[in-house]
């Protein structure tokens, strides 16, 4: 091993130490999901308590790369390992983000000082030098019912599978992150040329940024953080994300306008180290997965729950006018899908692109 990764192996096992000891083993309050009936139920003070673990019990780390609504859905899945496993697996639950950014949780999953990671694509893809691309590119899936079938279950889910292995990354589920729609703050969106001209804010996603100039508008590439500040000040239009994520950056009173374009779809999954699993028996490695999947699966009942719980009080409330591309809209798009494929033939090879272009990736 390099001094390098002798230095990253040193800083990554002192960080899960001290997030072990700061955190008990358990993630932190502020880390709970919104009130939901697809939310794991809270235990109560004369919930049975579970049986004590086996002395020769095996002890593993889990934790979401980011807080809020995913950490409940860690400690559901390290819920039913113990359950599933009769105590032989018992999950040190570490508290959300605390062992870093999602780039630094990848590294300690390909060197095996964490074991279990709740994350998205998108946020792994930053430590594949953007391997995982095509599998948001504009127009690939237009509905949760496509993403279901050819995403989270079928030919995408699976080349993303692949591709993490190779990089010593274990893929063994898939959630829902949300399709990318496009607010603003000027007027309704219901015609390409709706788009031309308007400053939205984008993230450093080429196919994205892509996709914007090519419907006209002028992307903004500036950090979330900064969203809200720059939509008051003008110094963009609206943005470009899941309506999931707008009560995060803290843009729902400012948003007035909003286009469920479902141009683009992403999802996320639990991930093992590679380490950690080659240990694992098949049939534990079976149990892994199927409970990795139960929570992912809760945790997409959820995200989609909110998502139009979100959108339905902000049009209740009067806030926010709600469209949807006409069908001219939709037809002007598909040009514009096949232009962008073109565009990333080369980066992303004919193994992944001819299926796409073809459209045989959705009989896969």
């Amino acid at each position: 091993m390099n001094s390098k990764k002798l230095l990253a192996a040193v800083l990554s096992v002192t960080m899960l130490a001290g997030s072990l000891a700061a955190c008990g083993g358990s993630s932190n309050a502020s880390s709970a999901a919104p009130a939901s009936s697809a939310a794991p139920a809270a235990s109560s003070e004369n919930a049975a308590q579970p049986a004590p673990a086996p002395a020769d019990a095996v002890t593993f780390t889990v934790t979401a790369d980011v807080t809020g609504a995913r950490a409940p859905y860690v400690d559901r899945f390290a819920e039913l390992i113990a359950e599933k496993t009769e105590g032989r697996y018992q999950a040190d639950v570490i508290a959300a983000a605390s062992l870093g950014n999602a780039a630094d949780m990848a590294q300690m999953l390909q060197m095996g000082t964490l074991d279990v990671l709740m994350s998205d694509d998108m946020s792994m893809d930053g430590v594949l030098d953007g391997a995982l691309g095509f599998a948001w590119l504009p127009g690939l899936v237009k509905d949760y019912e496509e993403a279901d079938q050819y995403y989270n279950n079928g030919w995408i889910a699976d080349r993303v599978a692949e591709i993490m292995e190779k990089n010593n990354l274990i893929r063994i589920s898939s959630f829902c992150n949300g399709f990318r729609q496009v607010g603003n703050i000027k007027h309704p969106i219901k015609e390409l040329d709706d788009l031309k001209g308007l400053k939205i804010r984008t993230p450093s996603v080429e196919s994205v940024v892509s996709f914007y100039e090519k419907c006209g508008a002028l992307p903004v590439m500036i950090a979330g953080s900064e969203v809200l500040s720059a939509l008051q000040t003008g110094t963009v239009d609206g943005l470009d994300n899941a309506v999931f994520n707008y009560v995060n950056q803290g843009i729902t009173d400012v948003i007035t306008q909003i286009c469920l374009v479902n141009y683009c779809y992403s999802g996320g999954c639990f991930i093992a180290s590679p380490d950690f699993w080659s240990k694992l028996s098949a049939e534990d490695q079976a149990i892994f997965r199927e409970c990795a999947q139960i929570a992912s699966d809760e945790f997409t009942e959820f995200f989609r729950a909110e998502t139009d719980k979100i959108q339905q009080e902000g049009i209740d409330n009067g806030q926010w006018e709600i469209t949807e591309p006409s069908e001219a809209m939709q037809a002007a798009l598909e040009p514009i899908y096949q232009s962008i494929w073109d565009e990333f033939y080369d980066k992303y090879g004919a193994d992944i692109m001819e299926p796409i272009i073809s459209g045989e990736y959705k009989n896969g």
